[in-house]
């Protein structure tokens, strides 16, 4: 008599149900947002904090009093674990192939969901599966508790215990724009949802902006259309020379700061002066010499072209920032006065915020009286360190544990 084939839903569940269950939870979870034209919406504090526990006791009750049964068994299993894994990391590679914006342009992939996974059915129905199945993996191998599954259960608790923190807590990140000034104390800001915050319970002042430009640019526009027709870089700095064209550009003088005076530019630093170049192009076609000054001009004084052709002429761009930062005056709620700095990519720290550089006023560069910043505030942060360092200890752990199994 030969082996009786298990046919599919019939317990216990293997690789065929687990991912049927995973792919019906993404098909449900964008046909939702496809029908109801809606996105998830975040919870905040402290409903977030009550389904936090509401989920973590649920997970706690049916390993304990109802691991036996058939269906709890099978969220613990290699299968669903397997199938969750894949789901959470589907969506995930979504958001690397696919540009992600809440702003997209509505259509069907923007009504499934897919431009903005963060905020989908689906991605919410992939959350809930995985850390279902990662949390039930975990307690199945935490009771009764072995000094053994001390390394699989620190680090997969501390992979649970991220994941969860960053889903629960995403609703109250708190990000506020500033726009500070070297004239008063700034105490307001607006948030992302474009909310005026009127006490953000620190004040910030600009004591100096500074910023580090690259040299500026030259290129050859079309006079009637302003195209550009040279596609090859040339910066412009003091014996610089180039072909561009039909023509030979060179640099004979430059000033990084600089006013132009009666057609004439001289070295003057001053607010709102502006770089200026001496320049001599020869026509290689017909031998023809053209010089003079160009200059991006700025909010003070004006530019200068030099005209190449009756069709032609070469202009200077303005000068792209390489780095820019701010030097802050920050009042506390205790009433303590920090000075500080902040630039691009290195954020200070002041009453529970981190501050970042995030722009200032480009219409004046270098000059700009006013700094934009960036203040966010993630009060989960630190229980994701903690999910962070308890993977990073498991695993150094599971590795010294391998280590001396080697010895003896």
């Amino acid at each position: 008599m030969g082996i009786k084939k298990k046919e599919i839903w019939q317990y216990p569940w293997g690789y065929a149900e687990s991912f049927s269950i995973a792919s019906a939870l993404m098909i449900l979870g964008f046909a939702i947002s496809y029908i109801e034209k809606s996105r998830v919406s975040t919870i905040q504090w402290p409903f977030n904090l009550y389904i936090g526990i509401s989920f973590t006791v649920l997970l706690i009750s049916l390993s304990l009093f109802f691991k036996n049964r058939q269906f709890v068994k099978w969220l613990s299993s290699m299968p669903a674990a397997i199938s969750s894994i894949c789901l959470f990391t589907f969506l995930v590679l979504i958001m690397g192939f696919i540009p992600q914006s809440s702003l997209a342009v509505p259509g069907f992939a923007y009504r499934i969901g897919i431009t903005d996974i963060l905020s989908s059915h689906a991605f919410l129905f992939a959350q809930i599966y995985f850390l279902t199945t990662l949390g039930m993996v975990t307690l199945r191998r935490s009771f009764p508790f072995k000094r053994k599954n001390i390394a699989f259960f620190v680090s997969h608790f501390g992979l649970w215990l991220t994941l969860f923190a960053g889903a629960l807590g995403a609703g109250d990140i708190q990000k506020v724009n500033i726009k500070t000034n070297m004239t008063d104390f700034v105490f307001s800001g607006q948030n992302q949802r474009g909310k005026i915050i009127k006490d953000l319970g620190i004040a910030i002042q600009l004591k100096e902006f500074s910023i580090e430009e690259y040299s500026p640019k030259a290129y050859i526009i079309d006079n009637k259309s302003g195209d550009v027709l040279n596609h090859n870089i040339f910066y412009l700095e003091k014996d610089n020379r180039v072909i561009m064209g039909d023509w030979e550009i060179e640099v004979t003088e430059f000033y990084k700061y600089s006013v132009g005076i009666e057609k004439e530019f001289h070295p003057i630093y001053d607010i709102g002066s502006s770089p200026a170049a001496y320049i001599v192009a020869k026509n290689l076609i017909s031998g023809k010499i053209t010089e003079g000054w160009i200059s991006c001009g700025s909010f003070r004084y004006p530019g200068a072209f030099l005209n190449l052709s009756e069709k032609t002429l070469l202009v200077m761009a303005d000068p792209e920032p390489k780095e820019y930062s701010s030097e802050l005056k920050i009042l506390t709620p205790s009433g303590e006065t920090i000075e500080t700095s902040v630039e691009v990519n290195n954020p200070a720290t002041a009453g529970g915020w981190k501050i970042y550089q995030i722009d200032y006023d480009q219409q004046k560069g270098r000059w700009s009286e006013i700094s934009i910043l960036e203040l966010v505030r993630d009060p989960w942060l630190p229980v994701v360190y903690i999910g962070i360092f308890l993977m990073i200890f498991g695993a150094i752990y599971m590795f010294w544990i391998g280590n001396n199994k080697k010895v003896g």
